[in-house]
Parts: structure tokens; C-alpha cells; sequence
């Protein structure tokens, strides 16, 4: 019976220890309820809210410049002064100018909250009279206004009068209606025309460089050819008076003849489908339109068909794109030259792109 007792002592100090080795807590520390936990959303919100606060923001105090009135060709300067208001350093990239009239200078890119800055700029006025509007841009790392404007105001005031400044011409008018150009000083001081300036030698103007007045009137001869050619275009002139600057007369002249369509845009051809379209020539001068030749530089337009509509002329142009064998390309260009009969060259052109697959 001792013996028994015995084993059964035994059996059960054998399941008491398994039990207590079964419980013992893992070899893993346990976390400590009281240390802080390691948020790693917590920590970008704080990350981006350090890159938030740190913005830099540009102020400038005056955005726009007026030099009022100048001369042609004067030259002024004037300054935009600016601040850093923003809480992180403000890096200006450059300072953009719109022409090489507006020159802007700029001693350093780098500034620091709260630090000012500012911009010089010299502005030279154009040769011709009239109201000048300049912009610049302040390119800089200021998240709502990255590309900052400044205005350039001024009115270029001249003391030599020209006149007219605009003409009207027209081809059947004896020398196409122009008249003659007067020049005449504002301020009684006597001045010499140096150069007048005609493009395409569409007129001729005889002056005498060494001939001082107060005032000149200059005759134009018209080149009707050269004019029905090239129908606009302006004649400037230049004199020795210091506040004269460049004088301009515009001239703009009715064609004789007129496409409606000059410019044939396609969208989506498909390789060697033709496509057809209208295209009228106007008489401006009650003269007939009648056909020459026809020349299509690249051989995709052609004439299909053509009706007289009173001096009018209404065509059908074919356009047939090339197919794809002949052209790996996917835009097509052409070129019709017309000739009509009293030589008069006209020209339709025609671009597009073949239609995606």
C-alpha cells in the first residue's frame, strides 16, 4: 500500500511539472503597456504636415509698373519689391521676360521666410507711337502662384505727325486709289527724311535725305502687279528728328481674285479613298475667272470639276491621299497651284492625317 502511494506521487508530480513547463509564457518580450506604440501612419501625417508648414509664399508689393508717357525708343527702369511671407524658403527659378525690351535682373534665387527681394528691370520703349503693354513672370517654388505676372504699362508719344496711317486701296482705281503721305513736325523743329522702307517693292517713294522742312508730302507710285501679289504690307519711314521715331502707314489692298477655301484641312483619310471638296473663286473687279493650268505639287489634288457662277468660279477639288504601299507617312501635305488666264497664280493647299487602325 506504501508502494502504491508511492507511484501515485510520482504520476502526479510528473503531470505537474508537464502542466507548468506547458505554461510557461513565450521566449518573446511581451510589449510594455505603458511604453508608446509606433504608429507609422501617425508619422507621415507628421511628415507631411513639417513639408506643409514649411511653404514658402511670394508677396510682391506692387505688380504693376506704368512709365506713362516716353519717347520712341526711350529707355526707363523701374523695381518690383517682394517678400517671402510663407514659412519655407522661397526658390525663384528665373525671372521671365516676354521680349528682349523688358530686361529683368535678379540678385539671388534663394530667400528665407520673412526676407525681401527685388527685381530691376530696364524697359526700353518700341519705335512707334501707341499704348505698350509688357508682362514678366516670377517662376518660383511658391505652390499657389508658381508663375507670378507683373505688368509693364507705357503710351510712346511721338512729335512728327504721319498721314494717313491707314489706306484702302483698290486695283481698278487710278494708282490703286492711293494718296499722297504728308509728314509734318509738332513742334516747329525742322527734319530730314533719312529712309522710307516699302516691302516687296510694291511702291516707290523718291525722297531727298538732305532736304530739311517742317513738313513733307511724299507720292507714292503703285506697282499693281506687285500689289495684286502682295495685297497688304506698310511703309515706314525714318527721319532724323530725335522724337520721331519709326512712322508707319498700313496699307491693305481688295485682291482681284479671292479663294474661298484656301486651306483644305482632312481628318482621318483612309489610303487612296478620294475625298472631294468645293472651292470657289471670287472675281473681285467684275472680270471673269477663266483657267490657265493647274499644277498639283505632289499629285494627290486635282480639278474634278469646275462651273462658271456668274464672274465666279466654283470647283470640285479630288483629293486622293496615296495608299499605303506608296507612303509609310501619316500626314499628307499638297499643294495646287492655279493660273488663271490673265496669269494671275492663286493657291489651294491641302494637310491631313490618314485615320488610325
Amino acid at each position: 500500500m506504501k508502494m502504491y502511494r508511492s507511484v501515485i506521487f510520482g504520476v502526479v508530480l510528473m503531470i505537474s511539472c508537464l502542466l507548468a513547463v506547458g505554461c510557461q509564457p513565450s521566449q518573446e518580450k511581451a510589449p510594455d503597456a505603458a511604453a508608446p506604440q509606433k504608429d507609422v501612419a501617425s508619422e507621415q501625417i507628421a511628415a507631411e504636415t513639417v513639408k506643409t508648414d514649411q511653404v514658402p509664399m511670394l508677396q510682391v508689393e506692387k505688380t504693376e509698373h506704368d512709365f506713362g508717357e516716353m519717347g520712341p525708343s526711350a529707355s526707363g527702369k523701374c523695381e518690383f519689391a517682394f517678400k517671402n511671407v510663407g514659412t519655407g524658403t522661397l526658390m525663384i527659378d528665373r525671372v521671365q521676360s516676354t521680349c528682349g525690351c523688358t530686361v529683368p535682373q535678379l540678385k539671388k534665387k534663394e530667400y528665407a521666410p520673412g526676407e525681401s527681394g527685388v527685381i530691376d528691370v530696364t524697359f526700353r520703349a518700341p519705335s512707334t507711337k501707341g499704348k505698350v503693354n509688357k508682362h514678366l513672370y516670377i517662376v518660383s517654388n511658391d505652390p499657389k502662384q508658381p508663375r507670378f505676372e507683373l505688368g509693364i504699362k507705357a503710351v510712346v508719344t511721338v512729335k512728327v505727325s504721319i498721314s494717313p496711317e491707314n489706306v484702302k486701296l483698290h486695283l481698278n482705281e487710278d494708282n490703286a486709289g492711293m494718296s499722297n503721305i504728308v509728314i509734318k513736325s509738332l513742334d516747329d523743329r525742322e527734319f530730314s527724311i533719312k529712309s522710307v522702307t516699302i516691302g516687296r517693292d510694291v511702291m516707290k517713294i523718291d525722297i531727298d535725305p538732305a532736304k530739311k522742312a517742317k513738313e513733307f508730302v511724299l507720292k507714292p507710285v503703285v506697282n499693281k502687279e506687285k500689289l495684286n501679289e502682295f495685297n497688304t504690307g506698310v511703309i515706314q519711314v525714318k527721319t532724323d528728328h530725335p522724337q520721331a521715331g519709326t512712322l508707319v502707314v498700313r496699307y491693305n489692298a481688295v485682291p482681284a481674285y479671292e479663294v474661298t477655301r484656301p486651306r483644305i484641312i482632312l481628318q482621318n483619310v483612309e489610303p487612296g479613298v478620294p475625298i472631294v471638296k468645293d472651292v470657289i473663286i471670287r472675281s473681285n473687279y467684275g472680270k471673269l475667272v477663266e483657267i490657265d493650268s493647274v499644277t498639283s505639287r505632289n499629285g494627290y489634288m486635282e480639278i474634278e470639276s469646275q462651273e462658271q457662277d456668274g464672274e465666279h468660279l466654283q470647283l470640285q477639288i479630288k483629293i486622293t491621299p496615296p495608299d499605303k504601299e506608296s507612303s509609310s507617312r501619316r500626314y499628307i501635305t499638297d499643294e495646287l497651284s492655279v493660273v488663271l488666264k490673265d496669269q494671275t497664280a492663286l493657291t489651294i493647299r491641302c494637310s491631313g492625317w490618314f485615320k488610325l487602325k
